[in-house]
């Protein structure tokens, strides 16, 4: 009998054993991938000028660059694995002839601090207005694309004096959820969180080849998915820590539900929206605009999802013409767009 134990035994070391050797052979090649994947990744820089400035918010640094003279601006990236300011970069200087212009990269993206934390929405929804409060220091246009859109719009419904006005770029939060690749909700969180395996996981989300892809869904036009704005997606989305935050993306801790919201909106409101976008499709708008049938709309064709980016001087024009009637710009004022009767709402389609 004990020998029959003994035997038992040991074979049940030799089983663990084995597993042990495999799991650690496997966080051996995670570890390698990693190494591997942050090859020639060097640290961010700012890419798109002005003068850059770091805000400390509960202990951490949050990057912001600043340019022009006039009534502020704040630009609000989009969320996404590779997301930062840099998705304004050809929006800033034309905006700036009439405005102070401040973008921000977020806490976890951009040339920000990438802390392991759980991220949520309210936390950068307090983040922006604490900015806005602390460094802007008077009422600004909120600016803002995606998910961000929404944060925008809970912000101007509780502040309508600091956010006198906003422009939103194919806002999510009404009609659907912001709906990133899912891997398995809070499991996923938590599995792209883990420091080898979850980097791997993460580092593997992020590859030049699924950028690429990405950046082609993004754009109607898919030659915008040059080999060196791919690099630059590569480079943000493999900066030290920055899993983080998408991985509270994907299990749905950065969504929140607008509606309530809108409804309470009160100050002039511009939609801007890519007739080819998938990710949130141009139909969406209807949504909006049911709950507040002042919003002001603006189709651009042909544009994906970044139609700031892809039509960016029809967009320059769009906002700063919007701005100008507001009288939220210090260029001369002018009453209307072409062909837009004074005082009603704008519905166009740029093509």
């Amino acid at each position: 009998m004990d020998e029959e134990l003994d035997e038992e035994l040991k074979q049940e070391a030799t089983g663990w054993r084995k597993l042990f050797l495999s799991g650690a052979a496997i966080l051996a090649g995670a570890a390698a991938y990693n190494v591997y994947s942050r090859k020639g990744v060097d640290k961010l820089e700012n890419l798109i000028g002005g003068e850059v400035g770091g805000f400390e918010w509960r202990d951490r640094r949050v990057a912001f660059t600043k340019r022009g003279e006039g009534p502020p601006l704040l630009l609000i990236h989009g969320i996404n694995a590779s997301a930062w300011s840099y998705e304004w970069r050809n929006n800033v200087d034309a905006l700036a002839k009439n405005n102070t212009v401040y973008t921000i990269d977020l806490l976890g993206f951009g040339l920000s601090d990438r802390p392991a934390i759980r991220y949520s929405a309210r936390q950068y929804i307090s983040l922006i207005s604490d900015f806005a409060s602390r460094v802007i220091g008077q009422p600004c246009v909120l600016v803002a694309s995606s998910l961000s859109g929404a944060y925008a719009i809970v912000l101007a419904a509780r502040d309508p004096h600091r956010f006198p006005a906003l422009a939103l770029i194919a806002p999510s939060g009404l009609v659907r959820m912001h709906t990133p690749a899912n891997i398995g909700g809070e499991a996923g969180r938590l599995a792209v969180d883990t420091p080898i395996a979850g980097t791997a996981v993460f580092n593997a989300l992020v590859s030049r080849p699924n950028l690429r892809r990405y950046l082609k869904r993004a754009y109607s036009d898919d030659s915008i998915a040059t080999s060196e704005l791919v690099d630059i997606h590569y480079a943000t989305a493999h900066q030290r820590g920055a899993r983080h935050a998408p991985g509270s993306l994907m299990s749905g801790h950065l969504n929140i539900d607008v509606r309530n919201a809108v409804r309470r909106l009160s100050q002039p409101a511009l939609l801007v929206w890519g007739e080819e976008g998938s990710n949130t499709p141009v139909e969406e708008f209807r949504g909006f605009k049911e709950l507040k049938r002042d919003f002001e709309l603006s189709v651009l064709s042909p544009a994906g999802d970044l139609p700031h980016d892809e039509r960016s001087e029809d967009f320059n024009v769009i906002l700063s013409t919007w701005l100008n009637r507001l009288s939220l710009s210090s260029a001369p004022t002018l009453n209307t767009l072409p062909g837009t009767p004074a005082g009603s709402p704008l519905t166009q389609r740029h093509s």
